[in-house]
């Protein structure tokens, strides 16, 4: 269980601090358009890379506005491939194909508001399948928002994770501080 504060300025910066046990920060990070930067508290280092590097340790196109939409809640790798749709159960389903994925994202038939979202990879080489739930959902800022979130992979080792928002807030003016210390290795 971590606790991580995230601050996104649309189209530019995510920050993120990551904090363990007893409130200690660990980690804290910028992803830009261009780069990711990291100090790790822990090990006294920093490293930063080619935007490129989300794509190597994740394997997947990621990219800054990609985790921009994962972290608020819109539906990643999203575009015009849906070639059907069916109603039942007071859910909408979504069905397409990409030239990375096959996609099913099942809306609630009411309120529109995303509930699920899989994506299939084609690749036959990577049977990798990603499974994503929206719930909770509130609006006490203008926008809907799924408090609860569960992001599972799986491929050959099984990845979960749960997102559970305490706090969020939007259109605020924002800090993003990040400073190495000297004494900190650089990667």
């Amino acid at each position: 269980n971590l606790n991580v504060q995230v601050r996104i300025q649309r189209d530019s910066v995510i920050w993120l601090s990551l904090t363990a046990i007893f409130g200690i920060e660990g980690v804290r990070a910028i992803v830009t358009k261009d780069s990711v930067r990291v100090i790790n508290k822990q090990d006294k280092s920093y490293i930063t890379r080619p935007i490129s590097y989300l794509q190597e340790i994740t394997a997947l196109p990621l990219d800054l506005q990609t985790l921009q939409d994962l972290l608020v809640g819109n539906p990643i790798f999203l575009d015009s491939s849906f070639q059907s749709y069916s109603r039942g159960s007071g859910a909408i389903s979504l069905q397409g194909i990409s030239n990375l994925f096959r996609k099913l994202l099942t809306i609630g038939e009411t309120d529109k508001l995303i509930t699920s979202y899989k994506l299939d990879d084609l690749n036959i080489q990577r049977p990798r399948t990603s499974y994503l739930t929206y719930s909770e959902y509130e609006n006490k800022m203008g926008p809907w928002f799924a408090r609860r979130r569960l992001v599972q992979v799986s491929e050959k080792k099984n990845i979960s994770v749960r997102l559970n928002y305490k706090q969020y807030a939007f259109n605020e003016t924002l800090s993003f501080p990040f400073a190495v210390p000297k004494n900190y290795k650089i990667d």
